[in-house]
C-alpha cells in the first residue's frame, strides 16, 4: 500500500527496505494479484506444452515465440522482470540464487492457469518453473 501511494510517503529508512525476502515477496505479491497473470492465461496451455519440447534450443524458440505474442505491457513487464532476474542469476556465487533456484520462486506466480486451479498448478509446476529458467 505504501508503494502504490508513491515513493514520496514511503518511509524509506525502515530497516525493511533492506531485507531482500521482504521485496521478493513484495514483487510476488504484486504479480500474484494481477487480475490476468504476467504471461496471459491465454498463452498458459502452449507454454506449458512448448517447456516439454526437447531438444533445448527447440523449447527456447518455442517459449520465445510464443512469449513474443504478449500484449505489450505484459511483454515489456516481463522482459524488465526477467533481465532483474538475471543480473541476479549472475550474481548466483555471492547471493545462491541461480536461474533454477529464481525460477523455483518466481515461476508459479508469473505463469498460472486463468482459473488458479491448484490441482492444475501442482501438475504443470515443474513446468512453470522451467519455462521461467528458460527465459532467464
Amino acid at each position: 500500500d505504501s508503494l502504490n501511494r508513491g515513493f514520496d510517503g514511503l518511509n524509506q529508512s525502515d530497516p525493511r527496505w533492506n531485507d531482500v525476502n521482504v521485496i521478493s515477496s513484495l514483487m510476488k505479491s504484486f504479480f500474484r494479484k494481477l487480475p490476468d497473470p504476467l504471461v496471459t492465461s491465454e498463452l498458459y496451455g502452449a507454454l506449458i506444452e512448448s517447456s516439454k519440447t526437447e531438444p533445448e534450443q527447440v523449447r527456447f524458440n518455442s517459449i520465445k515465440r510464443l512469449v513474443d505474442e504478449l500484449p505489450e505491457p505484459h511483454y515489456s513487464t516481463l522482459r524488465y522482470l526477467v533481465g532483474h532476474l538475471s543480473r541476479v542469476a549472475g550474481k548466483s556465487h555471492v547471493n545462491k540464487m541461480e536461474a533454477r533456484n529464481l525460477a523455483i520462486v518466481f515461476g508459479p506466480t508469473l505463469i498460472r492457469p486463468g482459473d488458479d486451479s491448484t490441482v492444475t498448478m501442482v501438475t504443470d509446476m515443474s513446468h512453470q518453473c522451467r519455462i521461467v529458467e528458460t527465459l532467464i
